[in-house]
């Protein structure tokens, strides 16, 4: 076989993949994971269902396909996109935040009820207490959110006391509430602005304060020192 016939025969393969798990992918949302079966996905897809099964061995393995492909082909390069190229903490918070809607949005937020689904399915098929692959996807992707709020306590941007669970929780649990009420009630439209308005509480909670310097006084000192130190070596300058 030449290269070029290896070449289109990989492009056919790779091509009924990406067939099978769009058919999958619409079906779990709309009809349920239990209610979808592998016949009717290879009836979607145009295929057989031994071909389903020829490329995933079962229907937990094909949704995890579909996450993992959402994952890492959708979320978390934009998401250490944002993080190369934006430096200041809160432009990189509201990106992340644009970013994490509007991927759920996309197809009529066909894959926030996707990922819905799947916890179900996840805590039935693996337990509560085992590390599923969802969980460890998940990680991944919260570690953008991690790494932008531990550099912005870093660099004096954000409260030094702030407590990384519970602000993934609210970040991402406010962005996906607010987004399925906004979308029922709105669609698409105004998003972007009802973003901002979800962000500004949580963003005015971040903020370092002076209040939260451990010794304001003596900040404020130093600061009075260098000042000193400055006009009498520009007088010298002048002399």
């Amino acid at each position: 076989m030449t290269d070029s016939a290896r070449r289109r025969s990989r492009e056919r393969l790779e091509e009924r993949e990406r067939i099978i798990l769009e058919a999958a992918t619409e079906l779990f949302a709309s009809a349920g994971f239990h209610a979808t079966s592998t016949r009717k996905i290879a009836a979607a897809a145009g295929v057989s269902e031994g071909t389903v099964f020829h490329y995933f061995g079962s229907k937990n393995e094909l949704m995890l396909a579909i996450l993992d492909r959402f994952y890492n082909h959708t979320l978390n390069p934009r998401a250490a996109e944002i993080l190369d190229t934006i430096m200041g903490t809160e432009d990189r918070l509201r990106e992340l935040a644009l970013h994490h809607v509007f991927s759920l949005t996309r197809n009529n937020a066909l894959m926030m009820r996707l990922l819905q689904v799947y916890v179900g399915v996840d805590l039935e098929f693996i337990g509560q207490n085992q590390e599923s692959p969802l969980r460890l996807l998940n990680r991944a992707y919260v570690g953008h959110l991690d790494r932008i709020l531990r550099e912005g306590a870093e660099r004096g941007e954000l409260r030094p006391d702030m407590e990384l669970r519970p602000l993934r929780d609210v970040f991402f649990g406010t962005l996906e509430y607010g987004l399925r009420t906004h979308v029922y009630r709105h669609g698409t439209e105004g998003l972007e602005g009802y973003v901002d308005q979800l962000l500004n509480p949580l963003l005015q909670g971040l903020r370092k304060t002076a209040v939260d310097d451990p010794e304001p006084q003596a900040t404020l000192e130093r600061l009075d020192a260098v000042c000193t130190r400055l006009e009498e070596t520009a007088k010298r300058l002048e002399r």
